[in-house]
């Protein structure tokens, strides 16, 4: 094989391993290990720029079967690029942007190379011929080449004898050296550029979250649980279930799930917090009562003055007013109502006491009345057809936002997180195959941390066990996914969440 032919084989290498390649650390080594192969190089050092410093990333030297990788693990301390430090070959390479290669370092007067000197003395090593040039992109100011790194490469051995050899300098040879270093320097500035995208993707999402949970004290850390759980029970499947599997999450995957759990009440934004944070079944409107029980009560007393009521008609009126009130209070806060109770508030509709016109109108308005007969929760109909509009609001919002194919199907997993498999959900009325599996967890979650919330005021906490009686329940009704409420009690990732 000629020298270029290896040469183009190894960019081509460099290239493919570069397309497959996404962990920042995993493309560094491969940029310096294909580059060593390239040029027969026993050892190299690679270094990024970070805070006007070169810091070492990667140390290898094949001989003596040393790999050192990551910055925080390599015990150097990072070279100063500035005039002071010219003398220092790396330093140099970067602040020229030059290609630089010597023969033999100890018969150079060049550059300072007391460090690898040093080094050939505590390691009984040789150090030889040396070639080092910077890592450049064309994405610096006005279009100019911007240096993000240095790799210095140590020792050619002759493929014949293993002899310590001067590295190839032909103008050639120097224009391939540049092209790789070109692209490998341009496919990690892409890489960082993307995971800063990435980031400031996540962050904003991150804030939208805080935004939303923080409009109501009561439910502060809803969203973060939910995310939290649903990450961790996916976690656990992937363990559990091998590559392929329905149930295997991939890196995408997972991330998707993560960010829809993250965005799933996005629509509160707008939902009223009188109605979010409802904690009784009149709400503010427990004050207006009190108001009229008293005014009507005030009313009772002028017309026994009047003589309009005799003492026994007076007293009797007050004991009901004083039963009826007493009723409603009850009534107000009790999480169930049974038919016998839905029964005795409807006779207060007979109530009635003058307005402030002197016109005679019900004591509790038609509005009092459909909130006092909620048996179960805090909500009127028309509180919860406002409450279950989240969901198409965060649909609306997030069709709204940009995703790529990496997060392509978070829309559709956080606004089907109120579907049930039974169509009985909303607000589309999904049902089974329509909604995704990760849907399907992501609503497990969502009513998991609902039902043992401690910070919810319109209801008292559960405890795991029965929580998962109810989600066991909703189960058997054909709401839930039947094996995924099984699966994560048999996780047991509801304990740290529950925690």
């Amino acid at each position: 094989m000629t020298v270029e032919l290896k040469i183009i084989e190894k960019m081509l290498d460099i290239l493919v391993a570069f397309r497959h390649g996404k962990e920042y650390m995993e493309l560094l080594n491969v940029m310096l290990t294909k580059m060593m192969e390239m040029t027969n190089a026993d050892g190299g050092t690679l270094y990024i720029i970070e805070d006007g410093k070169l810091h070492f990333y990667i140390m290898r030297t094949e001989s003596l079967n040393v790999h050192q990788s990551g910055k925080e693990n390599i015990m150097m301390p990072p070279i100063s690029l500035d005039e002071n430090n010219i003398h220092n070959i790396s330093a140099y390479a970067a602040i020229k942007n030059e290609i630089i290669c010597i023969d033999d370092v100890y018969f150079s007067e060049e550059f300072n190379f007391n460090g690898p000197k040093n080094y050939d003395q505590m390691t009984g090593y040789r150090t030889g011929s040396m070639l080092v040039f910077p890592l450049t992109t064309g994405s610096g100011d006005n279009g100019t080449e911007e240096v993000i790194g240095v790799i210095q490469l140590i020792n050619s051995i002759d493929e014949v004898t293993g002899a310590i050899m001067p590295f190839q300098r032909d103008e050639e040879f120097m224009a391939f050296l540049r092209a790789v270093a070109n692209i490998s320097a341009n496919t990690l500035a892409n890489l960082t550029y993307s995971k800063e995208i990435k980031e400031l993707f996540n962050s904003f999402v991150r804030v939208m979250t805080k935004a939303i949970d923080e409009r109501s004290p009561y439910s502060v850390n809803h969203t973060n649980n939910v995310a939290s759980a649903c990450t961790k029970f996916a976690a656990w499947l992937s363990m559990n279930f091998p590559l392929g599997h329905s149930y295997h999450f991939s890196e995408s995957r997972l991330e998707q799930l993560a960010m829809a759990a993250l965005l799933h009440d996005i629509g509160k934004i707008i939902t009223p917090l009188e109605i979010m944070d409802k904690p009784d079944r009149l709400g503010s409107e427990m004050a207006v009562v009190r108001l009229r029980f008293e005014v009507k009560k005030q009313q009772l007393e002028n017309s026994f003055l009047k003589k309009d009521l005799t003492t026994e008609e007076h007293e009797r009126a007050k004991a009901e007013l004083s039963e009826a009130l007493e009723l409603v209070m009850t009534v107000n806060t009790a999480p169930f109502l049974d038919d016998e109770a839905l029964g005795r508030i409807s006779e207060l509709a007979s109530f009635t006491y003058a307005d402030e016109t002197s016109q005679t109108v019900p004591l509790l308005t038609p509005l009092h009345m459909d909130a006092l007969m909620i048996r179960k929760g805090t909500l009127t109909d028309a509180e919860r057809q406002i409450m279950q509009e989240h969901v198409s609001v965060t649909a609306r919002l997030l069709e709204q936002m940009s995703f790529n194919r990496y997060y392509r199907d978070v829309p559709v997993y956080a606004r089907s997180h109120h579907e049930f498999l039974n169509g009985s959900g909303y607000p589309l009325n999904l049902s089974g195959s329509d909604i995704p599996l990760e849907a399907c967890i992501l609503t497990i979650m969502d009513i998991y941390d609902a039902l043992i919330a401690h910070d919810r005021p319109y209801k008292k906490p559960l405890p795991p066990d029965r929580a998962f009686d109810v989600l066991e329940e909703m189960a058997q009704d054909g709401q839930l996914h039947s094996e995924l409420v099984r699966l994560f009690k048999e996780s047991k990732v509801w304990e740290e969440v529950s925690e």
